[in-house]
């Protein structure tokens, strides 16, 4: 037996029967170290938090029904001897009064209200006539929290009484029903303060959260933590661990307004971040949280043979208490945000050719209304439709499956991030020409195919996979030439080029509309020229080029005012590249508060 389990054999023990006093948990030197102990003042603060209205003559008529009595009095004089310490204790203090705490644990001035009849004289509140540092002695711990949901409803009741310059609360007897759960309440609140010091600091999975301790002298103080003596001192068995957790999970569940899919976000999110939350929404973390401390103390002694194993829950059956544990995590990150439509992923990745797509897109998009969520569409510049575009494909549109679903007659896998259409707007050439398109889609389609098969995902439903490519190609052969007229182009190319090789405006829509007869791309009027008629060739090549981004800049006045156009005439035409924006964004909408599950076909 190490030092600890010696020290707190010889300390006494409460039995199973009776409720562990705080004056046992009192001789524990991590007493209070994570959670400081709150005077009345900081009580009633953390109860406002949990949308529990308190004040001094209220906290006075809980204990004095038996339903909330101070952690701790401190007396004026000794009661009782100074309990022993059982290990070294850090020397960090970080409040005022888990300093008087532990000045008044040495010189033995420490009462349990709750194990004393009511003291009638006993006083919550403070006088005019009181000094500037007068102290009432009381002592809550932050475990005292748990029990504000159940008295909510039951201050409801409270009436006021004149009371010298002001009002006090009066409460009526409270039923037995109550007596009986807030001693339940108490009893866990024991407990967790014995317990919290050696279990809340690791209950976040990614850091130790520690408070007033260095990290070498907590982990000493872990490796010599014996649940099993620890365990006998509160008569607190592995059973009863149990039980209280699962009864504390199943109370987070009836109160928090968040529902199942908010509340499992929230149970991975970073205990620090609970400070923004109040109400219901706190209270029902704080259940999860002392849950969690008790089932940690179970499975530790199950671990050394005490208790059996906790059960292996599956998330696919009928719900049960250890689903709202803060570590049940039986779904990824991406699935959590998936089932509330906050998904990281983009639900559309719109791939477009050029630098004037990649300039204009975004802004259309503004046009049209648009909220800025790139985790709904998200923009890819492929560089010329040479590239190889199955990879990108396949890094951008290939589902990534979780676990297999056992589900009768149908084979299913559930993804672990939402569905992603891949939408390609590109210019009719090369792989996209009109005759090659299908081939191209194909090819898309077999490598995301096969990043399935990596996964062991055969004979995927081939419906589901055609819905995550679409290619759309322009109807001229480039887009600047499927959205603008040859004049709009040349009052553009005018703007941003300082000689036009010395043409004049005429020449230039000449060479413009030559160049699209041909079906070729505008790059052609500034890299071959006009058109020799007499000689049939091109006329040479201009003396500099012409800035793709630049021309895209100066056009987009003209595409805007087309746009608008649209929005207040219905016999507008409407732009090819707002049509392709349009259908990446109704897709993204349409997908974006589904869950998915990915479908195979039975072999035949």
């Amino acid at each position: 037996m190490d030092r600890v389990s010696e020290g707190l054999a010889g300390q006494g023990k409460a039995t199973e029967q009776q409720r562990p006093s705080t004056l046992v948990v009192a001789a524990l030197p991590w007493m209070f170290t994570q959670h400081h102990p709150l005077n009345t003042s900081g009580f009633i603060d953390e109860a406002k938090r949990r949308g529990v209205d308190l004040d001094n003559s209220a906290l006075r008529e809980l204990y004095r029904y038996g339903l909330l009595a101070p952690f701790f009095y401190v007396n004026n004089r000794a009661v009782s001897l100074a309990p022993q310490l059982v290990g070294p204790e850090p020397k960090l203090v970080g409040s005022s009064m888990l300093t008087e705490f532990r000045h008044a644990r040495g010189k033995g001035r420490l009462s349990d209200l709750a194990e004393v009849p009511f003291r009638p004289r006993l006083r919550f509140y403070r006088t005019d006539a009181d000094p500037h540092r007068w102290w009432n002695g009381l002592i809550y711990s932050w475990y005292q929290v748990l029990v504000l949901p159940e008295i909510r409803e039951y201050l409801v009741h409270r009436r006021h009484r004149r009371w010298e310059k002001g009002f006090i609360t009066v409460l009526p007897q409270p039923h037995e029903f109550l007596v009986d759960r807030a001693n339940r309440f108490r009893r866990i609140a024991v407990v967790l303060a014995a317990l919290e010091a050696r279990y809340l600091p690791g209950l976040d999975p990614e850091w130790i959260h520690l408070v007033n301790a260095e990290v070498e002298e907590w982990e000493e103080y872990r490796n010599t933590f014996d649940p099993a003596v620890m365990s006998a001192t509160l008569g607190y068995p592995a059973k009863l661990a149990r039980e209280d957790a699962e009864w504390l999970l199943l109370q987070a569940r009836r109160i928090d307004p968040v529902g199942d899919d908010w509340s499992r976000l929230l149970r991975r999110a970073p205990r620090d971040s609970w400070k923004n939350l109040k109400d219901a929404a706190l209270s029902a973390m704080d259940f999860r949280e002392a849950a969690e401390i008790l089932l940690r103390f179970y499975t530790e002694l199950a671990s050394r043979g005490h208790a059996e194993p906790l059960p292996v829950i599956s998330a696919m059956g009928g719900h049960h208490p250890l689903h709202e544990r803060l570590s049940y995590r039986p779904e990824t990150l991406d699935q959590d945000l998936m089932h509330v439509g906050l998904s990281p992923h983009p639900r559309v990745v719109l791939a477009v050719e050029g630098e004037a797509e990649e300039v204009h897109t975004p802004r259309v998009w503004r046009i049209l209304g648009y909220p800025q969520t790139p985790e709904l569409v998200r923009l890819l510049k492929l560089g010329g439709v040479d590239k190889d575009l199955e990879k990108v494909a396949a890094l951008a549109a290939a589902p990534l499956v979780g676990e297999k679903l056992d589900i009768p007659g149908r084979e299913c896998w559930r993804l672990i991030k939402p569905p992603t259409r891949l939408l390609v707007a590109v210019d009719p050439e090369g792989p996209f020409a009109p005759q090659r398109v299908a081939q191209t889609r194909q090819a898309i389609v077999s490598e995301i195919k096969s990043v399935l098969k990596a996964q062991g995902v055969h004979n995927a439903n081939p419906k589901e996979i055609d819905e995550l490519v679409e290619i759309r190609t322009w109807i001229e052969s480039c887009y600047e030439y499927a959205h603008f007229t040859d004049e709009d182009l040349a009052e553009g190319i005018m703007t941003v080029h300082q000689t036009i090789n010395g043409w004049t405006k005429d020449e230039l829509v000449a060479a413009l509309r030559h160049w699209r007869d041909k079906k070729k791309d505008i790059k052609r009027v500034w890299l071959s020229g006009g058109w020799d008629e007499q000689q049939q060739r091109p006329t040479g090549k201009w003396d500099y080029e012409v800035s793709k981004v630049k021309l895209a800049e100066a056009l987009w006045p003209v595409l805007a005012l087309k746009i608008q156009n649209c929005k207040v005439s219905a016999v507008a035409p409407v732009p090819p590249i707002a049509e392709v924006v349009q259908g990446a964004y109704h897709t993204a909408q349409r997908w974006r508060y589904q869950s998915y599950v990915l479908s195979v076909e039975p072999d035949t």
